[in-house]
């Protein structure tokens, strides 16, 4: 994962400013359902937490603390709030290795995008052991990531034709490369007012993920939820802008997939 940190250093602008689009926004929302359940007063562990979008939520739902995890200095810099300094820490660290972190075990490790960027099913091993190393017997980890398929060109291919820019999915679309042993290299493309950006990342199949966290340790309970835009956006009430022809595409083509595994 260390050839993400170029990436993200230089993406920033662009990176924030699509966490505003409806999409970003519904994900959050669908986070926080997923969450609810185990996050009252629980200690937090967020891998590539970037620039802060979730860290501070975490609190704002229950959480007792936060250690953020990202490999990008600047987005650790940009997620720094020096007002919650007591609850909320950083440390610079590639979450594709396992290490164990300070004040851990953890009642619930998060990860955002973080799983697409393992290129292989040894990769994505090498992270779920992160997680498995850094959660609590009992624990959760809660992931946002490509939407379980098994068939990931399929997936990626109606995801680009169901929303091409100019609006994409919060202003990405997303364009296949080549094939992998267990899914596809795709790039991901953003056009936004403060500026274009590419970054690459891979989309595996559903059953190497599971497969892959049963080896890392992660051995209880494991479900998968996708993309649930809530009623209001349709009734035009919802944030970030979003076209209603944007919105119902969501119901039949997921953006993401929520992946929820006790330990």
């Amino acid at each position: 994962m260390t050839e993400m940190k170029p990436q993200y250093d230089a993406i920033q602008g662009p990176y924030d400013f699509i966490r505003t689009a409806s999409i970003a926004l519904i994900e959050r929302e669908n986070v926080s359902d997923a969450v609810a359940p185990y996050v009252k007063d629980a200690r937090v562990l967020e891998l590539a937490c970037g620039s802060g979008f979730y860290t501070y939520s975490f609190l704002s739902w229950g959480a007792q603390s936060v250690l953020g995890v990202d490999i990008s200095s600047a987005m650790i810099s940009s997620a720094v709030q020096p007002s919650h300094a007591e609850k909320v820490s950083f440390i610079q660290a590639d979450c594709s290795l396992p290490s164990v972190y300070p004040g851990g075990p953890f009642d619930i490790v998060f990860g955002a995008w973080l799983l697409n960027y393992a290129p292989d099913r040894a990769r994505l091993v090498s992270m779920f052991r992160n997680v498995a190393m850094n959660l609590k017997d009992g624990g959760q980890f809660v992931s946002i990531t490509v939407p379980p398929s098994s068939n990931p060109i399929e997936s990626i291919n109606a995801e680009r034709e169901a929303r091409p820019l100019p609006a994409g999915s919060g202003y990405l679309v997303y364009e296949p490369l080549h094939d992998v042993a267990d899914g596809v290299y795709f790039n991901v493309h953003g056009e936004t007012p403060v500026g274009d950006f590419d970054f690459k990342c891979y989309h595996l199949k559903k059953e190497v993920y599971e497969e892959a966290a049963r080896e890392a340790g992660l051995n209880r309970k494991l479900e998968w939820g996708v993309t649930t835009v809530p009623e209001r956006y349709f009734e035009g009430k919802g944030e970030g802008g979003a076209s209603l022809e944007e919105l119902e595409t969501y119901r039949t083509i997921p953006n993401y997939g929520i992946l929820v595994i006790a330990k």
